[in-house]
C-alpha cells in the first residue's frame, strides 16, 4: 500500500551526505543489469502505486523519542487542564508507555505489508517507532499517548510523522490492557492513513525525498521506435537504478526494447572509453552465471566494442546469444551511451543486424535529466575520501 508523509528530517543535510556515502562503500548503490534472453528475469511492468499492501520488506524497530514529541506531550495540560501536581510527574510521558510489541501486533494484523520483519536487520526500509504518554493505570483518563514514526531508506532518514491518541478508560486492570491495545491500534492507524495519503513506499516519493532526478517531468524518449510502441515508462525502487521504458512490437511478443536510464558513480570528467564498457562487464558476468545455472552455450556473437550511432553518437555495444539442444537459440544486444551524468542502455531481445536500425533511430530522440542534487553530494563524497 503506498503511502506518504511530511519530511522532518533529524539529520542535518551534512549527516545525511555523510550517511549516504557510508552505504555507498557498503555497496548502497547497486549496479544496474537488464541483458535480456529469456533467462533472466525481466522486469514486470506493473502499476506498484496502486497496489493495496507494501511489497517491499519492512524492518521495524524501537527507538528513543524525540525532542519534539516529548515537548508536545509535557504540554498537553494546557488543553487537557490536568491538574497541577501532575505537570512534572514523569508518569505523565513516560518512554515506551506502549510496548514495542502492541505496535508490530496492530502493525502486521493490519494486512497492509507483504513483509514485516521485526527488529531485522539489512532490509532497504525500516521503521522506527516511538511513544511516551502516560504509564499504565496513571492519569489514563485525561492525557494523551503520543507516537512517532520515523521511516529510513538504508540508513537516510525519509518521513518522519507524530500522531496522539486520548482513549478515555476505567481503573480497572481489564481495561487498562484493552486501553493500551485501543490506543496503539488507533496509532498504527493513523500512520497507516499518512502512508496512504502521500504514497510513501512508491518510488516517486522516495525519490523525491532523496533528491534524485525526476524521471517523470525530465525524460524525454519517443512514443514509437520503427515498428515498435512505447508500452510505459516506470522508476525502479532504487533511485540509483533510475527509470526504465519498455517497448512492444504488435506482432512479435517476445521482441521487446527496454531503455534505461541511470546515473553512473563516477566524477563528470570521466572518460567515456573506461566509464561505458564496465556498464557491460557486468551485464556479461552475470549472464555467463545464469547461463551456466540454466545449462546453456552462452556465446558473445558481438563482443563488448565501441559503436556509433548514426555516424555521431559514441558508445558500446554487448551482442550475446544463448542456446541449448533442445530450445531455440534467444539473443540480447545491449548498447550503453552516455547523457550528462546519465547512462543510456538500451537492450534489445533480438541480433545485432536488426537491433542497430532501431537503436540508430531511438537515441538522437533521447533527453535525459541532468545532474540531482542527491548525485552532486555522492560525487563530492567520493571526490572528498580520494583525497
Amino acid at each position: 500500500m503506498p503511502v506518504s508523509a511530511q519530511n522532518t528530517l533529524y539529520y542535518p543535510l551534512q549527516q545525511r551526505a555523510r550517511v549516504l556515502y557510508y552505504y555507498l562503500l557498503q555497496n548502497f548503490a547497486k549496479p544496474v543489469s537488464i541483458t535480456y534472453l529469456f533467462i533472466f528475469t525481466v522486469i514486470n511492468f506493473s502499476n506498484h502505486a496502486l497496489a493495496s499492501a507494501v511489497n517491499q520488506s519492512v524492518s521495524v524497530f524501537s527507538t528513543y523519542p524525540s525532542n519534539d514529541l516529548y515537548e508536545s506531550c509535557s504540554t498537553q495540560h494546557k488543553t487537557n487542564k490536568l491538574e497541577p501536581d501532575l505537570i512534572n510527574s514523569t508518569t505523565l510521558c513516560q518512554e515506551d508507555a506502549i510496548s514495542s510489541e502492541s505496535f508490530i501486533k496492530e502493525l502486521s494484523e493490519s494486512g497492509k505489508f507483504s513483509n514485516l520483519l521485526p527488529y531485522a536487520e539489512g532490509n532497504d526500509y525500516e521503521l522506527l517507532i516511538a511513544n511516551v504518554g502516560a504509564a499504565p493505570g496513571t492519569h489514563e483518563q485525561h492525557a494523551k499517548q503520543f507516537a512517532e514514526f520515523t521511516l529510513q531508506w538504508r540508513g537516510i532518514e525519509i518521513d518522519s510523522s507524530a500522531f496522539y491518541s486520548g482513549i478515555e478508560t476505567s481503573d480497572s486492570n481489564v481495561m487498562e490492557k484493552q486501553s493500551i491495545e485501543n490506543n496503539a491500534h488507533f496509532l498504527v492507524s493513523r500512520w497507516l492513513e499518512h502512508v496512504k495519503r502521500k504514497k510513501i513506499f512508491t518510488s516517486e516519493f522516495l525519490f523525491d525525498a532523496l533528491e534524485a532526478s525526476n524521471y517523470n517531468l525530465a525524460l524525454q524518449v519517443p512514443d514509437t521506435i520503427g515498428d515498435f510502441s512505447k508500452l510505459d515508462t516506470q522508476l525502479f525502487s532504487d533511485p540509483f537504478s533510475g527509470a526504465i521504458t519498455r517497448y512492444i512490437h504488435p506482432d512479435f511478443e517476445d521482441a521487446l526494447v527496454d531503455v534505461t536510464i541511470y546515473p553512473f558513480l563516477a566524477q563528470l570528467s570521466v572518460e567515456e572509453n573506461e566509464l561505458l564498457p564496465k556498464q557491460l562487464e557486468h551485464d556479461l558476468q552475470k549472464a555467463s552465471a545464469t547461463a551456466e545455472l540454466q545449462h546453456l552455450t552462452l556465446s558473445q556473437v558481438s563482443p563488448a566494442s565501441p559503436y556509433i550511432a548514426n555516424d555521431k553518437v559514441s558508445g558500446w555495444r554487448l551482442g550475446l546469444s544463448a542456446a541449448s539442444e533442445t530450445s531455440p537459440t534467444i539473443f540480447a544486444t545491449t548498447y550503453v551511451f552516455r547523457q550528462q551524468d546519465k547512462i543510456v542502455k538500451v537492450t534489445t531481445t533480438f541480433p545485432t543486424e536488426l537491433s542497430d536500425t532501431i537503436v540508430n533511430q531511438l537515441i538522437v530522440k533521447v533527453e535525459v535529466p541532468g545532474e540531482s542534487e542527491m548525485m552532486k553530494k555522492v560525487r563530492t563524497l567520493l571526490l572528498k575520501s580520494q583525497r
